[in-house]
């Protein structure tokens, strides 16, 4: 949670500091009259965007057995809600800060038979009795990322930073072959907070490509494996 407030703290004061300047300029003419010309210039303006996250994400580390993945359902999706606040634009390179609120899921999809079970807060992955269309775990929570964005003279655009987030919603989704589904909604045992590495690389106005790493695990110590996250996607 202090990290949390660190972050925000840090974009207030910067988001203070973009106003408006004025100068002034004075002329002497040839027949000693004075005249002064005031003329403004300010500073880019603070821009907002909101994005979309599309990506593949899985567990890194050893991990106990049972956690295999199927990698195309095992997706991340986030909606990011940003401030582009201008640090500085003068020349070919600029540079400039980007942060805002986002919602994001992590989708991890469990190969065959899978499921994950929590008995007496320890986690244990267990085989169900029929075949299963999809049994999945899903994370859901809200993060704060905050990036510094460059901007080369070619068109390259690099933004690299961190994000730190509060667990929102956590669940299981267990379908059976010809059955309905059933979500079951509990902690998990996952931490409260997470936090994470961030970097995004595209061109001008396109869509970007993105990785996020989370050196840490996102569950509670000695209660779930000890696993990193990763995802990486791209950004529309």
């Amino acid at each position: 949670m202090k990290t949390i407030k660190h972050l925000l703290t840090s974009t207030l004061l910067v988001v203070s500091i973009a106003s408006f300047a004025q100068t002034t300029t004075v002329i002497i003419t040839s027949d000693s009259t004075i005249s002064t010309t005031r003329h403004r210039r300010t500073l880019e303006r603070i821009t907002s965007d909101f994005s979309v996250y599309l990506g593949f994400n899985n567990f890194g580390g050893s991990l106990p057995a049972g956690y295999d993945f199927r990698p195309i359902g095992s997706r991340f999706v986030a909606l990011s809600w940003q401030k582009r606040i201008p640090l500085s634009v003068k020349g070919a390179t600029k540079l400039r800060l980007i942060t805002g609120p986002e919602v994001a899921w992590n989708n991890f999809m469990f190969e065959n038979r899978n499921v994950l079970v929590n008995r007496n807060s320890q986690l244990s992955i267990e085989q169900a009795d029929v075949d299963l269309r999809k049994s999945k775990l899903v994370t859901a929570q809200l993060n704060l990322p905050v990036m510094i964005n460059v901007a080369f003279r070619s068109g390259i655009t690099l933004g690299v930073g961190a994000y730190a987030g509060i667990r929102l919603d956590s669940y299981t989704k267990v379908k059976p072959e010809g059955g309905s589904v059933v979500r079951t909604h509990g902690s998990y045992n996952l931490n409260p907070v997470r936090w994470g590495l961030t970097t995004e690389l595209g061109f001008r106005g396109s869509s970007k490509l993105f990785f996020r790493y989370e050196p840490t695990s996102p569950f509670r110590t000695g209660q779930g494996p000890d696993a990193s996250v990763w995802a990486v996607g791209v950004k529309i």
